[in-house]
């Protein structure tokens, strides 16, 4: 149960063993940090939620086995096609989930690909979402 509590030291500790399928990556510069965050407040009008760049302070996007999150470059340019401009895509599971930021609720999804609005899973916090992708992703 204390996983579930610190899903990012989780993610750090069990980052360091691939056969358990996390792969982190160097963390994001300072300077990618501050690129992202002006693009984000010049495309939301607000910059990205602090729980997220705790884990792009870690690992400057994520794959846990079959799932991703975004990496500092990226979270706002791929941001740019979603047509619901309330939504923060932070990352999927293949071809199937997404990982949402509702901007409207601010409350984080597991939603269906491309279908944001077909909600599975609702968390209060990404530290909440993270922890049931560790699960769903069957590392912890």
């Amino acid at each position: 149960m204390a996983e579930a509590m610190h899903p990012f030291e989780t993610l750090q500790r069990i980052g360091s063993q691939r056969a358990l399928g996390v792969f982190l990556r160097p963390p994001a510069s300072a300077a990618a940090i501050r690129q992202m965050q002006a693009d984000a407040q010049e495309a939301w009008g607000e910059p990205v939620l602090e729980e997220y760049l705790v884990l792009l302070r870690i690992t400057n996007g994520v794959q846990i086995n079959g799932a991703y999150f975004k990496e500092a470059e990226n979270l706002v340019l791929e941001n740019r096609d979603v047509f619901d401009p309330q939504i923060i895509v932070l990352g999927n599971s293949g071809s199937v989930d997404w990982y949402v930021f509702d901007r409207q609720d601010r409350q984080f999804h597991i939603t269906t690909m491309g279908s944001p609005n077909d909600r599975f899973d609702t968390f209060r916090s990404f530290a909440e979402l993270l922890n049931a992708v560790l699960i769903q992703q069957r590392v912890l």
